[in-house]
């Protein structure tokens, strides 16, 4: 008998441990979800210079060198690699002599405005276009809305200024635009001083 009343106290010893154990998991707290990077949308322009290295700026004024300057958007969405149905609508402020479209792209009669409808690839959490500017491409405002899966995501406003002596040597940072912007680095906040 002795050994009897061993067995059921070893075993009510085992189920409180177990129960004791499981009521410590459930307390235990969630792991915390991963921080989410803010959405970012930048515009930039590249150029290929006489050395055949690129240059890259983050800015929105696009110096029409031709077959040498490229300029895009780029989105910082974050989230898991995945197709999305993209809509991308430019506007331009004087119509362009030609227009190189593949069948995703909608031209309008007057060439002043395309809209592009495909399926492009978020891929490590960033989506990005770019096109390169050719002869006859306008001078002027060239505005991109963006959306995505159907959702209004960004609005690119880029302005294409003339460079007469093509000079593959322009910063597009150092061209006169109205509604310019370059990317800035600014300095992180530090606790208890001032920016």
């Amino acid at each position: 008998m002795h050994i009897r009343l061993r067995w059921p106290a070893a075993a009510l010893a085992a189920v409180a441990l177990a129960a004791v154990s499981a009521a410590a998991l459930a307390q235990t707290t969630p792991s915390a979800k991963p921080t989410v990077k803010p959405v970012r949308n930048v515009p930039y322009v590249s150029i290929s210079g006489e050395d055949g290295k690129q240059r890259h700026y983050e800015t929105n004024a696009i110096p029409l060198l031709f077959n040498r300057a490229c300029f895009g958007w780029r989105m910082y969405l974050g989230g898991p690699n995945r197709v999305v149905s993209l809509t991308e609508v430019l506007t331009t402020s004087q119509p362009a002599e030609q227009v190189i479209a593949g069948p995703e792209t909608e031209v309008s009669a007057d060439k002043t405005r395309a809209t592009t409808r495909m399926l492009e690839t978020v891929q490590d959490g960033v989506l990005q276009r770019s096109w390169c500017i050719i002869p006859g491409d306008p001078p002027g405002t060239y505005t991109y809305d963006i959306s995505i899966d159907g959702e209004p995501r960004g609005e690119f406003v880029f302005c294409a200024i003339e460079v007469p002596d093509q000079n593959p040597n322009t910063d597009p940072r150092e061209l006169n635009c109205p509604n310019k912007f370059n990317a800035v680095q600014r300095e992180r906040l530090r606790a208890g001083k001032p920016a």
